[in-house]
């Protein structure tokens, strides 16, 4: 963990998702995230003791994928309120980019959960929202063997892009290539509520 991790708010959303493709689902998120330095951006301490962002060359972004489907279903609610307490009380490593974590958690044959966490230094809430829309959107498209449209989310307040009153220490540099075309075509794409667990203090 870093050690200016204690000092991170974080915001988490939890979805529940049915009859997603995992690899195309991740595929979708980078897309989005490419057209933005929000997953290149790490923060670091200077010598005045102010946080500044730094944006990395490249980072990519990591979907953990876990499968639950050989536990009832009351132990996987026990096990994902756990999950979701000990992520937040772990904080994130700020000095490393993306300042997000996102696990995929397989309930069934067709249902899913995923969870998704992110530092608020590098958006607000409604940035999140925006997001989550355009992965969605992204996830669409490239389940008809389409080419996402860039996202706009870079241009909302709160947004890694308004530097949330953090100077930049690096100049951004050319954004990853997207993601390639997907494999076979779920019969749904994800659907369902998003609930947040509200900012949490680290």
């Amino acid at each position: 963990m870093s050690a200016i991790s204690e000092e991170l708010r974080t915001e988490q959303f939890v979805m529940s998702l049915r009859g997603v493709v995992p690899y195309v689902y991740e595929q979708a998120w980078q897309s989005v995230l490419d057209g933005t330095p929000l997953s290149r951006t790490a923060l670091h301490r200077g010598p005045d003791g102010v946080l500044r962002r730094t944006l990395r060359p490249e980072a990519r972004f990591r979907l953990q994928i876990v499968d639950w489907r050989a536990t009832r279903a009351e132990v996987q609610d026990t096990r994902l309120a756990e999950r979701l307490a000990g992520e937040s009380a772990a904080g994130l490593p700020l000095d490393r980019a993306p300042l997000m974590c996102a696990t995929l958690i397989r309930r069934s044959d067709r249902c899913w959960t995923f969870a998704w966490r992110y530092a608020r230094e590098l958006m607000d809430r409604r940035a999140g929202l925006r997001i989550l829309e355009e992965a969605a959107d992204a996830y669409a498209v490239l389940l008809r063997g389409g080419v996402p449209r860039g996202t706009a989310v870079a241009a909302l307040p709160g947004a890694a892009s308004q530097g949330r009153g953090l100077p930049v220490t690096a100049p951004p540099a050319a954004a990853p290539s997207r993601a390639a075309s997907p494999g076979p075509a779920s019969p749904s794409g994800p659907a369902a509520g998003v609930r947040s667990r509200g900012p949490v203090a680290r």
